[in-house]
């Protein structure tokens, strides 16, 4: 059996010369291994609609002229086309994983009118680090619950899914939320309105169905911390469920 590889756009494409049938994955999420650099040892896996065959042998792969790939051509082109990456005899693509921060501040307090910092000391129960992407140690500092992307590089985007309940002392109160980003005299704000708490006051309302995306288009952004805050019309308290908050790498 021999199959043809080729991207278009931003797909990696797999056409089994036999059947004529096309297999297709987001480029990042086609994984390729080797353990040596012998062409034995090179093959793909975890292609999304593979169901025949899997794992493929490089010695299987032909380029779209028909020509059988040598492993270092494939290399070459699997490089320039889905942002893999290899260095000496081994090779692995980029994890753009998450981490979830659950928070057990508990109870603060909204003086109304005042933008306040939430907090999250990622100590809850539910705090995930098991899939955090490839060179990213921490998203947050637990010390103020800021966003800390000082691990990634100019390019790179996140997306960050809150999850806080906010309880007015006055009904129909309006309710802002922002992000603080920048420092010295570069600091600036992303900020939304939340809306109108009319279902009444001394109630929970809750606010997780949202997300947010920050880019790392400069070094000020990056380098700096990045406060989560709300602000209130009256006084009232926020209880901090958690965020967790996604990579998406920059292409390469």
């Amino acid at each position: 059996m021999s199959f043809k590889v080729f991207t278009k756009g931003h797909y990696f494409y797999i056409i089994d010369n036999d059947t004529s049938r096309e297999y297709n994955a987001f480029a990042k999420n086609v994984m390729v291994t080797r353990g040596t650099t012998s062409q034995d040892d090179f093959f793909i896996e975890n292609v999304a609609n593979w169901n025949e065959r899997n794992p493929l042998d490089i010695s299987e792969i032909q380029d779209e002229n028909g020509v059988t790939y040598s492993l270092s051509d494939f290399i070459t082109f699997y490089e320039n086309n889905t942002g893999f990456s290899s260095a000496g005899s081994s090779a692995s693509t980029t994890k753009q994983g998450f981490i979830d921060y659950n928070d057990t501040t508990g109870s603060i307090n909204l003086v109304a009118d005042t933008w306040t910092t939430i907090p999250n000391n990622g100590a809850g129960a539910f705090s995930n680090d098991s899939f955090k992407p490839d060179g990213v140690n921490e998203f947050m500092d637990v010390s103020n619950g800021s966003i800390d992307c000082t691990d990634l590089v100019l390019g790179d985007t996140i997306i960050i899914r809150n999850d806080f309940k906010v309880n007015p002392n006055t009904n129909n109160a309006l309710l802002m939320f922002r992000y603080s980003l920048g420092g010295g005299g570069n600091e600036y704000t992303l900020e939304t309105v939340k809306g109108r708490l009319d279902n009444g006051s001394g109630i929970d309302y809750r606010f997780n169905l949202g997300t947010d995306l920050i880019y790392m288009g400069d070094t000020n952004t990056r380098n700096n911390p990045i406060f989560l805050q709300v602000k209130l019309s009256t006084n009232g308290t926020l209880l901090n469920a958690g965020s967790v908050i996604q990579l998406i790498k920059a292409s390469v």
